[in-house]
C-alpha cells in the first residue's frame, strides 16, 4: 500500500528521531581517530594550565588549529571529565545543529515535508554521519559555512542589514573553527554566484557589506591578535603564510608527500569522494546536481545557488595541489543534501536512481561475500564483524529501496533506504563498541597501567608517539627507543609497553613481570 501524506510525515519524524538517537548512542564509542585524541590532549592541557589563548602541541610547537574546537572540548571535559563521551558530545550537538541549519536552507526553496527529507538525507549520508562521531574541526566548519550561506541568501532575498551581519558572524566562527578556509569558501562561493547568476542585490549592499565585514572582524580578530602577539612569527607563519593553515596549505600538501601519488589522480579524487560521501543517496546525486544547475531558468534560485556551491567547492579542492582528503569535502555535503532531497521527489529520476543504487548495492554485496570467505590475519580479523553487520543492512536497503523506486513506489523506497541505513549505522556503533578493544590496544593497556598504584614510576612505551596512549593513560607517558628503554629499565621502577618480540631488550636488568597482554602483540610489563 502506498504511503499517504500523513503516513510519510509520521515516518519522517520517526526516522529523524531514530537518527538522532543513533548519533547520541555514539557517545559510548571509544575514540577511533588519532586526531580526536590529540585535540582532546590539547584541551586537557589547557584545563590543567588555565591557558586558553595560546596552545601548543606536546612537542612544544604552535598548535595549528584555531581555538573554537579546543574551547568547546575544554568546556565539555570540565563538565563531564576526560571521557570518550565528553570528547564527543559537543561535536554531536554541532552536527545536529548543521542538520537543522540545512533544513532551514532547504526551506528557502522547498516545502516542510521536502525539507525534512533533506535533513534526513544529510543525517544519513555516510561522510556526514562518520564525521559527526569523529570530533575534529570539519563539522564546526561545515556548520558555520552553511549558516553563513543561509544568512547570505536571506539577505539577498530580504535585504535586511541584520542578515548581512549574521552572515559575517557565521563566517567568523568558521574561521575560528578551521582558519582561513572558513572565509575563503563563503567568499569564493558568493563570487562565483555573482559571476554566473548576476543576482540583484539590495540597494544598500555597500553599507550592508561593511556591516558584515565589521561583524566578522569583531568576532574573529581578537583571538588572532592576542595569540599572534604572544606567539609571534611562528603563529603568523602557521595561520597565514606557509604553515598548515596558511595560504600555502592550498598550494602544497601538508599531510603527504607530493610524490606519493601521480598528480592526475588528484583531479579525480573528489569526483570519487562525493558519490562515496553521499551514500546511500548516490543514485540521486547526478539528478540533483543537474536539476539544481538548470534551476537558473525559472526554477527556485536557492537550488541553483546550492549547485554553484557544490561545484565551487569541488573545483577549488580539485585544483588545489594540497592534500586530497575526503573530509575536506564536508562543507559541500549540506547543499548536496538539498539537491538530493529535491531530486528524490522528481519521479522521472526513479529509474536512473534505482539502477545506480542496485549497482552499488550489488558491489557492496559482492565485497561482503568475498570478505566473509577470505582467511584474515590476526590483526584484520577483529574488523570483520564490524564490516559485516554494517554492510548487510546497507546492501538490503540499497537494493530493496531501488526495487521499490523502480516500481514507482517512491515514498516507500525513501523510507526503506533511510530505515535500513539507520539500522546499518546502529549496528556499526554497537559492533564498534564491542570490538574496539580487540582492534586497538590502548584502552586495555591504559586500564592495566592505571591500576598500578606505585607512585614513583615511569611509564615508557617502546615506539612512536600515539595520542591514544597519552589520552587514556593517566600518568605521564614517555615514548622511547630500545636503548633508552634498556637504560631506564636498569635504573629504576618502570612500567613498559613493548612488543612481544622486544622483551630481549630488557635482558640484563630486573626480570620483566607481565602485567597484561593487548592486541597487536603488545605487553604491559614492570620491573618491580
Amino acid at each position: 500500500m502506498a504511503l499517504d501524506n500523513m503516513g510519510r510525515d509520521r515516518w519522517l519524524v520517526s526516522l529523524g528521531a531514530a537518527g538522532i538517537a543513533i548519533l547520541l548512542a555514539g557517545l559510548a564509542l571509544p575514540l577511533t581517530d588519532g586526531d580526536s585524541a590529540f585535540y582532546a590532549m590539547v584541551a586537557r592541557d589547557a584545563l590543567k594550565s588555565g591557558e586558553w589563548i595560546t596552545f601548543y602541541t606536546p612537542g612544544g610547537q604552535v598548535f595549528d588549529k584555531p581555538p573554537l574546537t579546543i574551547w568547546l572540548l575544554g568546556l565539555s571535559m570540565a563538565a563531564l571529565g576526560a571521557t570518550d563521551g565528553a570528547v564527543r558530545i559537543w561535536h554531536i550537538v554541532l552536527a545536529l545543529s548543521a542538520v537543522y541549519v540545512t533544513y532551514l536552507l532547504a526551506r528557502l526553496a522547498l516545502s516542510v515535508r521536502q525539507s525534512l527529507g533533506v535533513a534526513l538525507v544529510l543525517l544519513t549520508s555516510g561522510q556526514f554521519f562518520y564525521q559527526s562521531l569523529a570530533p575534529q574541526q570539519d563539522i564546526p566548519l561545515t556548520l558555520f559555512v552553511t549558516l553563513a550561506m543561509y544568512w547570505y541568501l536571506r539577505w539577498e532575498q530580504e535585504g535586511h542589514v541584520r542578515t548581512a551581519a549574521l552572515a559575517g558572524v557565521a563566517s567568523a566562527l568558521a574561521v575560528l573553527s578551521k582558519g582561513l578556509i572558513g572565509v575563503v569558501l563563503p567568499v569564493l562561493i558568493v563570487t562565483v554566484h555573482l559571476v554566473l547568476d548576476r543576482p540583484k542585490w539590495p540597494r544598500a549592499w555597500l553599507r550592508h557589506t561593511a556591516v558584515a565585514v565589521s561583524a566578522f572582524l569583531i568576532v574573529a580578530a581578537p583571538w588572532f591578535v592576542a595569540a599572534g602577539l604572544r606567539q609571534g612569527s611562528a603563529f603568523v607563519d602557521t595561520f597565514f603564510l606557509s604553515g598548515s593553515l596558511g595560504i600555502g596549505r592550498f598550494f602544497h600538501p601538508a599531510l603527504s608527500s607530493p610524490s606519493a601519488a601521480p598528480a592526475w589522480t588528484g583531479l579525480l579524487a573528489y569526483l570519487i569522494f562525493l558519490p562515496l560521501g553521499t551514500l546511500p543517496w548516490t543514485g540521486w546525486l547526478w539528478p540533483g546536481l543537474r536539476d539544481g544547475w538548470q534551476a537558473r531558468a525559472g526554477g527556485p534560485s536557492v537550488l541553483r545557488f546550492c549547485a554553484v556551491w557544490v561545484v565551487t567547492v569541488l573545483t577549488f579542492l580539485t585544483l588545489s595541489p594540497g592534500d586530497k582528503v575526503i573530509r575536506y569535502l564536508l562543507p559541500a555535503i549540506p547543499p548536496t543534501a538539498v539537491l538530493i532531497g529535491y531530486s528524490t521527489h522528481v519521479d522521472r529520476w526513479n529509474k536512473l536512481a534505482s539502477q545506480v543504487s542496485i549497482a552499488i548495492g550489488g558491489l557492496f554485496g559482492a565485497a561482503l561475500v568475498w570478505l566473509s570467505r577470505q582467511p584474515l590475519s590476526a590483526d584484520a580479523a577483529p574488523y570483520l564483524p564490524v564490516v559485516q553487520v554494517f554492510l548487510l543492512p546497507l546492501v538490503i536497503g540499497l537494493i530493496g529501496g531501488a526495487l521499490l523506486a523502480f516500481r514507482s513506489r517512491r515514498s516507500e523506497a525513501l523510507v526503506f533506504i533511510t530505515a535500513l541505513t539507520l539500522v546499518a549505522y546502529g549496528m556499526l556503533v554497537v559492533a564498534t563498541v564491542r570490538q574496539w578493544d580487540r582492534i586497538s590496544p590502548w584502552r586495555p593497556i591504559a586500564r592495566a597501567v592505571n591500576e598500578i598504584e606505585a607512585p614513583q614510576i615511569r611509564v615508557l612505551i617502546l615506539g612512536e608517539r600515539t595520542p591514544f596512549a597519552e589520552f587514556y593513560i593517566e600518568r605521564r607517558v614517555e615514548f622511547v627507543d630500545r636503548e633508552a628503554l634498556t637504560r631506564a629499565w636498569q635504573a629504576g621502577p618502570v612500567v613498559g609497553v613493548v612488543p612481544v618480540d622486544a622483551l630481549a631488550a630488557l635482558a640484563g636488568g630486573p626480570a620483566p613481570i607481565i602485567v597484561s597482554q593487548a592486541p597487536g602483540r603488545l605487553l604491559v610489563v614492570r620491573n618491580f
